[in-house]
């Protein structure tokens, strides 16, 4: 594994391109975005920022980016705190309150911020067993709500339904990286955890993966990180699907997963170089296909492919008929050239489309 870490570091400094190639797919709002339906923030790596009427839910939120050569070297990793709050300060939002943390599962990834981002949100944590133990090992972790949740559980935090659901991780070289057996409660979730916090990359083990189907507001959100053909999603028709495409596994599901999906818009996740600082701009990683993932969710005719950019909000639309219909949202333009994109108008703010009032 630390071989392929310090390969990697040299095909990240040759390879890599970021949304400029894509202006047609990348979604925002305008600045006069009516906000009365669920507003998304991507975060960079899985991580995004759910608002509806002042509430919040946060998934896997990751500013820290630790350098990959950290990794690679099994050296000592720890939360960034000057680049925790640059993130937190972009997700600012008047008198909202962040109801909860989701976690997908327990790779530093997605859980190497989280104690450090409940602190200063005092959100609750929902997540597996295992995640929940490892957060409880943190220096500060104390005082901290935790909910160690199981697929099949559902949890209603504020307006949303969090229902949990079983998922999977994508194998590297046939295998889960820093996996250890989960089953029986993550075999006790607290046997599975050293009782020192974690110091390396290795010690945030991933236990049990989860994904969430959230709903909110009459509209469904089905979120996960990744996985394999062996676990889908479950066959229920969704408004947005979050799916992670990072590796070679979850790109082999991904057409499956939408045809269970159905959704209105499909969202990849998990796909940027999450090595590199946020303040660097998106950059696929050098294990992220795109061009294929274009091809699998062009099966999809009624789906709507985006993409997000770095704290860039989008609003979800309400769709116009969840049985037939699934609405093209209309767009204007500022700029000198107009043009017809679908059944609407295009407004492009650098790489990206903006949504009408």
């Amino acid at each position: 594994m630390r071989c392929f870490f310090v390969f990697l570091g040299f095909a990240t400094q040759a390879l890599g391109a970021g949304l400029g190639s894509y202006p047609h797919l990348v979604v925002a709002d305008s600045k006069g975005a009516a906000r009365d339906s669920v507003r998304v923030t991507y975060l960079g790596t899985n991580g995004y920022q759910f608002e509806f009427n002042r509430h919040v839910l946060l998934v896997d939120p990751y500013f820290s980016r630790v350098d990959l050569w950290r990794v690679a070297l099994g050296s000592h990793i720890q939360p960034n705190a000057t680049r925790i709050d640059n993130g937190l300060r972009h997700l600012a939002c008047r008198n909202c309150r962040t109801d909860a943390v989701l976690v997908t599962h327990g790779h530093f990834d997605h859980l190497l911020d989280v104690a450090a981002v409940m602190a200063k949100t005092r959100a609750r944590l929902i997540a597996s067993p295992t995640s929940v133990s490892l957060i409880r090992r943190m220096p500060d972790a104390n005082g901290l709500s935790a909910d160690a949740v199981r697929p099949g559980d559902v949890r209603r935090v504020g307006p949303w339904k969090i229902r949990v659901l079983s998922a999977a991780h994508d194998r590297l070289f046939g295998k889960v990286p820093y996996d250890q057996p989960h089953s029986e409660a993550d075999l006790a979730a607290e046997a599975l955890v050293k009782e020192e916090s974690p110091q390396r990359a290795a010690d945030w083990v991933c236990g049990q993966p989860l994904a969430f189907l959230i709903e909110v507001n009459g509209q469904r959100i089905y979120i996960d990180s990744g996985g394999t053909a062996a676990q889908l999603p479950p066959n229920e028709q969704v408004d947005l699907a979050v799916l992670g495409v990072a590796l070679p596994d979850s790109r082999a599901r991904l057409r499956m997963a939408l045809a269970r999906l159905q959704p209105r818009y499909i969202l990849p996740s998990h796909q940027d170089d999450f090595f590199r600082p946020l303040s660097a701009g998106f950059q696929f990683a050098p294990l992220s296909d795109f061009s294929f993932v274009q091809r699998e969710c062009a099966q999809q005719n009624k789906s709507r492919l985006i993409l997000l950019d770095y704290f860039r909000p989008w609003t979800l639309p309400k769709a116009e008929n969840r049985k037939g219909k699934f609405p093209n949202p209309k767009y204007i333009d500022h700029g000198s050239h107009a043009c017809l994109h679908r059944c609407g108008k295009q407004l492009r703010v650098g790489m990206t489309l903006i949504n009408a009032v």
